[in-house]
């Protein structure tokens, strides 16, 4: 389903982990780059704290991407002018009252980091915001105290510009490039579910498919969510980007309930549908289309919609199943020919500029802000406490670093709350960063006398950091060129850097702390609360009637996509659970689990894109109405509630009296009366919805048994 994300997805992620060496060298190399130059072009000009735009390289490099786009530069430097306006507006609000200022710029800057979690795109204008807010903070002396913030915030806005021009002009990465590729995987992905759908396979075979197209969807999705804002190639074409996301998820809702048919491989469609090979045959075509266009063929021939023709009288002594069984597979067939031609349209606009297409579909997309994150809420309520911890022990014993030891515990706290991120891991880039800084610092630096030979430390230093350490984790290493102190005027004194080494020591101390209180990051126990809100969130949806408001709507996108952020954390903290501290959850059990969930919150999330064209169907209506309270609902309540394997298994023995086969609830809603009798599409949207129901029952019967496999007693348990 989603790509693994944790508190913040970085696409750093995409461009370089993923990406073959080649491209990891050319990220270290440029990032390096850019540090070096944040550091020597304030020291060639003489300006003060140069490793203030370093730090701010730093920042950007672990929690942010690098690409081509200098309009996302332009807004982190709005990020940072608006942390250094609201930074200073603090202090001239409260210049005599110490206490009340702190107070206001904790709760500003755990707001910001709030933001800057739940944003869904480059969230780094937050984490600048909330830097810059601490920064221009003297200590509490008034003296100069404007004039302090001042340098700060501009310092940081130059290594925002010397960051972006670098990531601009060497080995740009193209994120278009990139969004392309999502694209026409997307594409495949739904070519082979039209294939299987002609030709039914196992249903193992059926589900990998699935995942797979659910999978490619999600993380189209979240790219473009990351990129729709500043990415060339992408803004400049935000109307065909979006037509083609909008057309993407129309065919989600139309293949996914088809490619789940249980009936169609018992009928012969042709019998029932004169031109039905050629139909099939046209669609295949227009399939072939999108994905060589993806691959830069251009094809300038029309397309035309072809008409279904049903037979007439073909379907008067077949049953009320087989008739809806038809009538669904026609209405799929009509639908899918204008909707491909949309999208070719859209994409050779896209892609050749050709003219016709026309403007005006909108995606649902993903939300920009995620509200309903827990672990977001609990990171900014971590970052409060951390300041006010480590304000507690600036005011009573004045640590080295003065309030910029409060500064960076504060600001770290996002990249090591509900992260991989682990105790033992921090301790060891601590303790690497500060067994290559100390060493340079005594046999190095003092013989340095060229601007060159500083550099090429500096570049190899960054270098090292962010080739070997990717994402988040190197800043960590990397703060042990942060101790060094480099400068125009430097005294070398082998005491005051290693105060500043137990300034970052006593960071680690205090994050350390902060990771388990108050809230706990074991793994096991996020895991155990990540099930059960998944749970909870799928019954929400499943309870919403869509249509029935704009605020119902709003719940339902807002569920369905905390759906989706939880399970992309499942993901990430199923592995992290240590096999053999618990020995009963094996790896493979929980990838069961998550790979269940994921099929399940892809079959709510099909049925949540058809909500429109359920709405007005009276068969539907009828149905949702005989089935209040709705039992799958209950199911996903008793999964969530986890109350024991034999209370479970009554749940859901009790609730499959009332869930019975498609057929039977055909006949029970229609009655004696002859289903060819009713519109056709009123009846084929009502087999796409009882079809629908069937394939999420099947998948909560699916995440039961793999739940049941895991011992979540053992996982309660507390170990050392």
């Amino acid at each position: 389903m989603p790509a693994p994300q944790v508190s913040q997805e970085t696409a750093t992620a995409t461009e370089v982990t993923a990406a073959p060496s080649s491209n990891r060298f050319r990220y270290a190399a440029k990032t390096s780059l850019s540090l070096t130059l944040a550091y020597l072009i304030p020291m060639a000009m003489g300006w003060p704290q140069p490793q203030t735009a370093a730090t701010t390289v730093m920042l950007i490099a672990a929690t942010g991407m690098v690409s081509e786009s200098l309009q996302k530069g332009i807004h982190r430097v709005l990020g940072t002018v608006a942390g250094a306006v609201i930074g200073l507006t603090l202090i001239a609000l409260f210049p005599q009252e110490r206490m009340v200022y702190l107070l206001a710029v904790s709760t500003v800057v755990a707001i910001i980091i709030y933001l800057y979690n739940a944003y869904q795109g480059d969230s780094t204008l937050f984490m600048l915001a909330a830097v810059v807010t601490l920064m221009v903070f003297n200590g509490g002396d008034a003296e100069g105290a404007f004039l302090y913030g001042v340098d700060r915030a501009f310092m940081t806005a130059f290594g925002v510009i010397v960051y972006t021009v670098v990531a601009a002009t060497i080995w740009p990465v193209q994120l278009a490039d990139n969004t392309r590729r999502f694209a026409s995987d997307v594409a495949d992905r739904y070519a082979s579910g039209f294939s299987r759908l002609l030709q039914p396979a196992p249903a193992a075979d059926d589900d990998e498919l699935l995942a797979g197209v659910f999978t490619a969807q999600e993380t189209f999705q979240n790219h473009f969510a990351a990129v729709k804002q500043h990415a060339d190639g992408v803004v400049d074409y935000r109307a065909e980007w979006d037509a083609i996301l909008g057309c993407y998820e129309e065919l989600e809702g139309l293949l996914i309930p088809g490619m789940q048919d249980p009936t169609a491989p018992s009928i012969d469609f042709s019998r029932h549908i004169d031109n039905y090979d050629d139909l099939t045959a046209h669609i295949g075509n227009l399939f072939d289309r999108v994905q060589g266009a993806w691959r830069g063929q251009r094809d300038d021939s029309n397309v035309s919609v072809l008409p279904v023709t049903p037979r007439a009288g073909s379907l008067a002594a077949e049953s009320h199943l087989t008739v809806a069984a038809v009538a669904a597979r026609a209405d799929l067939l009509d639908r899918l020919q204008p909707l491909l031609i949309e999208l070719i349209t859209a994409m050779e606009s896209l892609l050749f500029d050709r003219s016709g297409f026309v403007p005006g579909r909108q995606p649902e997309g993903k939300p920009a802000f995620r509200w309903l994150d827990q672990e977001n809420l609990k990171t900014a309520v971590r970052a409060f406490l951390t300041f006010w911890l480590a304000t507690v022990i600036w005011i009573a014993f004045n640590p080295p670093g003065g309030f910029m030891f409060v500064t960076m515990s504060t600001v770290l706290i996002p990249l090591v709350s509900f992260t991989p991120v682990t105790p033992r891991l921090l301790i060891i880039l601590f303790s690497l960063g500060f067994f290559f800084a100390l060493p340079a610092y005594v046999l190095l630096l003092p013989q340095m006398t060229h601007w060159l030979q500083l550099a090429a430390f500096i570049f190899a230093y960054a270098f090292f950091g962010f080739y070997v350490f990717q994402g988040p984790v190197s800043i960590f290493f990397l703060l042990g060129l942060f101790t060094l102190g480099i400068q125009n005027t430097m005294s070398y004194h082998v005491d005051a850097i290693l105060l500043i080494i137990l300034m970052f020591y006593m960071i680690c101390a205090l994050l350390i702390i902060s990771i388990y209180i108050p809230f706990s990051s074991r793994p096991e126990v996020i895991y155990a609360s990540l099930r059960r809100r998944f749970f909870n969130h799928c019954a929400t949806c499943i309870t919403l009637n869509p249509g029935s408001g704009r605020i119902n709507d709003l719940r339902l996108r807002l569920h369905q996509s905390s759906a989706g952020a939880v399970l992309a954390k499942m993901h990430s903290f199923g592995p992290m659970i240590d096999a053999d501290s618990f020995p009963a959850n094996e790896p493979q059990k929980i990838a069961r689990l998550n790979r269940a969930c994921e099929l399940l919150h892809g079959q709510l999330q099909s049925l949540c894109l058809r909500r429109n064209s359920f709405s007005d169907n009276p068969l539907i209506a009828s149905a949702r109405r005989r089935a209040n309270p709705n039992p799958m609902a209950e199911l996903c309540d008793t999964l969530a509630a986890n109350r024991g394997v034999k209370e479970v298994d009554r749940v859901f023995q009790q609730s499959s009296g009332r869930l019975t086969g498609i057929g039977k609830r055909l006949d029970d809603f229609l009655g004696e009366r002859p289903a060819e009798q009713h519109d056709r599409s009123t009846l084929a949207r009502f087999y796409v919805y009882l079809n629908q129901q069937a394939a999420i029952r099947a998948a909560i019967e699916d995440c039961r048994q793999a739940q049941q496999a895991l011992d979540w007693l053992q996982l309660r348990e507390t170990r050392f």
